[in-house]
């Protein structure tokens, strides 16, 4: 499976059984939408500046679902981007070749007791930071170790504020903060017996770019 950044909380998993964009809000590169099957909402109230990703089916709430025989789950958690975690985001959790990833959207937190056990143990999480929609870095990475993921790819918002956040997160977790890659791609025999950051250039002209300008 590939991993590609375009941005904010936009992602491109491609894998042999299907391919899934997250929160394709702003505009991304054609290339970026070819072959669309599955498009997860993290936000319901931004599905109208959605992008066409034509015939890719939408998720855009809690529940289970089984698409193209890829099996997903969505839960509600606190947005970070509302007072105090008022209103809601969703989190998805989708197993792709072997592989679980979790995106957590907009969380200011993590849901607890038997929601959480709903997430399960992801290999791969997608872990937002900073800005007005991400984590400070002592959650992050308390999170993670929670969830003891095996990678961990940043997103930002593109905030000035983002870069300490993601310095100081790096740091907790002995990643070099300037080591950037196009894409990651993950084997489920390949993910490391411990856990690693992988920082994502964005890849196209897109807003929310605090690891790197594509």
């Amino acid at each position: 499976m590939d991993i590609v950044w375009f941005g904010q909380s936009c992602f491109r998993l491609q894998s042999s059984q299907a391919i899934v964009l997250t929160d394709p809000f702003q505009p991304l590169p054609p290339a970026a939408l070819i072959g669309i099957d599955i498009v997860t909402i993290s936000d319901r109230n931004r599905r109208a500046t959605l992008q066409d990703v034509g015939a890719g089916r939408i998720v855009d709430g809690p529940g289970e679902y089984e698409i193209k025989g890829v099996p997903l789950t969505g839960i509600a958690a606190p947005s970070a981007e509302t007072p105090e975690g008022a209103g809601k985001t969703f989190i998805y959790t989708v197993v792709l070749d072997g592989i679980t990833v979790c995106h957590l959207g907009r969380a200011a937190a993590l849901p607890t007791g038997s929601r959480l056990q709903e997430i399960g143990q992801p290999d791969v999480l997608l872990i937002p930071l900073g800005g007005t929609f991400g984590m400070t870095a002592a959650r992050a990475v308390q999170l993670a170790s929670q969830l003891e993921a095996k990678l961990l790819v940043p997103m930002t918002a593109g905030q000035a504020s983002d870069t300490a956040v993601l310095e100081a997160f790096c740091k907790e977790l002995g990643a070099d903060p300037n080591a950037l890659e196009a894409r990651v791609s993950v084997t489920a025999t390949g993910l490391a017996a411990q856990t690693r950051v992988a920082l994502l250039a964005c890849q196209g002209n897109v807003p929310g770019t605090a690891q790197g300008s594509g």
